[in-house]
């Protein structure tokens, strides 16, 4: 199926690729390169010939089988995304973000250049499994470049601050811990966060800053160029809400690396160091932003391990794992508040 849509994308991108792409000269061929399944879609990269070089593109397809037979409406709005993106990238000169080459939501389809590089993810499992690598400074550079990245995003995107709405925040963390602890989460954790959390809240000003918000801001997401970072997921992202949400994102995931053994606290905390300083959070954002960090790693043991039904033993391992991580987690952000 995705086989005979990638065909008809092909055919109705090739006067599309000439046109953009004049400045390369004739245009000689597009040719499938490669392609990564994916839980809903597929990743098809593809090679533009031309007489003056090559441009790679990146066509994604959903799955109808897997988007609850809604592919069309998931494609659409991702386009959507796009060219709201596009829009604010034009004028602010924001840099890593692809370019749309057409609304190809009827093929269930997304079609953009591709940005090349590594994942950060890559870049992180590096550093922690080759002695050595983390001290020479790149682990740093790039932690302040997404940090650079995600600001500039913010501002381009930036709209009035929003109301703060701590009671609702509670209600959703309160939810959070009852589905934890149906997977087994203490309650010793349990009553750190809560009790943490209420403590922060309470001295919370009354707005945050707010722009469109990614929600997908991880390492597996952000790509590391030769010239910085660039950002490819906008399938997710909201047009407005509370920007601290992306920080705690990223914050959380990268602490998440630590249920790893490989993956040692020294690696994540110089990420989440640089990556805070270089986007500019103050002290008094700092507070809140452990709360929504808490949330988020929460909404990741409650989402559980994506795996299938029949693998109990890994699903049992991985909450085990993520049962003592998120208890180290709420003692080292929340149990200091909760103590005051």
């Amino acid at each position: 199926m995705a086989e005979t849509v990638l065909d008809q994308i092909l055919t109705e991108l090739r006067p599309t690729v000439a046109q953009e792409y004049s400045h390369r000269g004739e245009f000689k061929n597009l040719r499938v390169v490669g392609h990564t399944p994916k839980n809903d879609h597929f990743i098809y990269d593809l090679c533009a010939d031309f007489a003056g070089g090559h441009e790679k593109l990146a066509v994604k397809i959903y799955r109808s089988n897997k988007c609850g037979g809604n592919a069309k409406a998931v494609a659409k709005a991702e386009n959507a995304n796009l060219q709201f993106i596009q829009s604010a990238v034009i004028k602010k000169k924001l840099a890593g973000v692809p370019r749309s080459l057409g609304d190809f939501s009827e093929h269930m389809a997304v079609v953009t250049d591709k940005i090349s590089g590594l994942p950060l993810q890559s870049v992180i499992m590096k550093a922690a499994l080759l002695p050595g690598f983390a001290d020479n400074g790149s682990i740093a550079l790039v932690a302040r470049r997404a940090g650079e990245w995600l600001r500039a995003f913010h501002k381009a995107t930036t709209e009035m601050p929003e109301p703060f709405d701590g009671n609702l925040l509670m209600t959703s963390l309160e939810k959070l811990c009852e589905s934890c602890r149906t997977e087994g989460l203490d309650e010793i954790s349990i009553r750190v966060i809560l009790g943490g959390a209420r403590n922060v809240l309470a001295k919370t000003k009354k707005s945050l800053p707010s722009s469109a918000v990614l929600t997908g801001f991880t390492p597996l997401n952000i790509v590391v160029t030769e010239d910085g970072v660039g950002f490819c997921e906008f399938a997710r992202m909201k047009q407005r809400g509370n920007s601290f949400e992306d920080v705690a994102m990223f914050l959380a995931s990268v602490e998440a690396l630590e249920k790893y053994p490989f993956c040692n606290r020294t690696i994540t905390s110089q990420i989440q160091e640089n990556f805070l300083d270089s986007y500019g959070i103050t002290q008094a954002d700092a507070a809140v932003l452990r709360v929504l960090k808490m949330k988020a790693l929460l909404g990741m043991f409650a989402q559980g391990r994506n795996v299938k039904e029949s693998a109990v033993r890994k699903k049992v391992m991985w909450a085990n794992v993520m049962k003592k991580f998120i208890h180290q987690a709420a003692q080292r952000s929340l149990a200091p508040v909760a103590a005051a």
